[in-house]
């Protein structure tokens, strides 16, 4: 879990990096009390007021009006903003190979937060993130919008600059889950929802709470891939960031195989990290217009096998 989750929440976080020179400043303190008006975005505890033509995308736990202008929301278990907001600034951020245009601290209904934007890895595109936490979480929105389009890079904004997070919502943290896998074959419990990724572990939440460095553990997330070859290329994509996060991968393994009669991509590998060896199994599994992204971080050598038996269960 060490290796995976930083990797992934990293490539989360900068590849959703942004807008550009000339939107209006954003607010340095805000206070939004929650009323009716405030709708939850579904997977979060986070309550936002959006235009009618806003629609949630619930795999991605985003709300969008366009294929170019949404955004979305993703929480980091078991986190400590003050220790985690190193690694949002400028500095950090462009070491990654991202590009910031804007990175300042503010206040977020009493939380302590960092606004940031900059363009997008995707030309004349332009994306803005806001993340805010305390000792226990870490809270990221992060909105994409035309370069061009004015219009709604203020409305996004705006839409950030009025919400409001409920820290003492009762959330369900499965209430996403749009797939069944069988648990019995780890034995593994649910330890912690990050966004539209599941996490599980040999003792679920007591091993995130647990002051020892985290055991072997799989994850398995839900994304939009309108093909199979994109599917693919999301994974790809997704192994690409390990060696900017100081991960050294070796005897890569990849190919085509079939789950419950959908196309899936297989991966393999072993990863190594500050001297410590870990066996990763990955798989990428597409049907219709979405993927089931399953991660497993085998550092014990005796779940593997485990591993590949529970993602032939997955069923979509």
């Amino acid at each position: 879990m060490k290796l995976l989750l930083p990797a992934i929440t990293l490539t989360v976080c900068i590849a959703l990096t942004s807008c550009t020179n000339g939107q209006n400043p954003f607010p340095d303190n805000i206070s939004v009390t929650k009323t009716e008006n405030l709708k939850r975005l579904k997977g979060t505890k986070l309550f936002v007021s959006t235009p009618d033509s806003y629609k949630p995308m619930e795999s991605m736990v985003r709300l969008q009006r366009d294929n170019n202008t949404y955004f979305q929301a993703i929480e980091i278990p078991n986190s400590n903003f003050n220790e985690y907001k190193s690694k949002l600034t400028k500095q950090a951020i462009e070491s990654q190979g991202a590009k910031v245009d804007i990175d300042k601290p503010i206040k977020y209904n009493g939380f302590e937060a960092i606004y940031f934007s900059g363009p997008s890895k995707t030309d004349g595109e332009t994306k803005l993130g806001l993340a805010f936490g305390d000792e226990t979480f870490v809270m990221m929105i992060v909105g994409v919008c035309q370069t061009s389009d004015k219009a709604a890079m203020d409305e996004l904004n705006k839409i950030f600059s009025t919400s409001y997070y409920d820290k003492s919502f009762d959330l369900n943290p499965l209430e996403l889950a749009n797939f069944k896998f069988d648990e019995s074959i780890t034995g593994f419990k649910y330890a912690a929802t990050m966004g539209n990724m599941f996490i599980y572990s040999p003792n679920g939440k007591a091993d995130l709470n647990s002051q020892q460095k985290l055991p072997s553990s799989f994850q398995i997330m839900t994304i939009e891939a309108p093909s199979f070859s994109k599917a693919k290329e999301f994974l790809d994509y997704t192994i690409s960031r390990y060696s900017l996060q100081g991960i050294e991968v070796s005897n890569v393994k990849k190919q085509d195989i079939s789950i419950n009669d959908n196309d899936a991509y297989e991966v393999t590998m072993q990863a190594t990290e500050s001297n410590k060896k870990t066996t990763l199994y990955q798989v990428i599994i597409h049907k219709g217009g979405t993927a089931v992204l399953f991660l497993g971080s085998d550092e014990e050598g005796k779940w593997f096998d485990k591993f590949k038996a529970t993602a032939q269960t997955i069923k979509m």
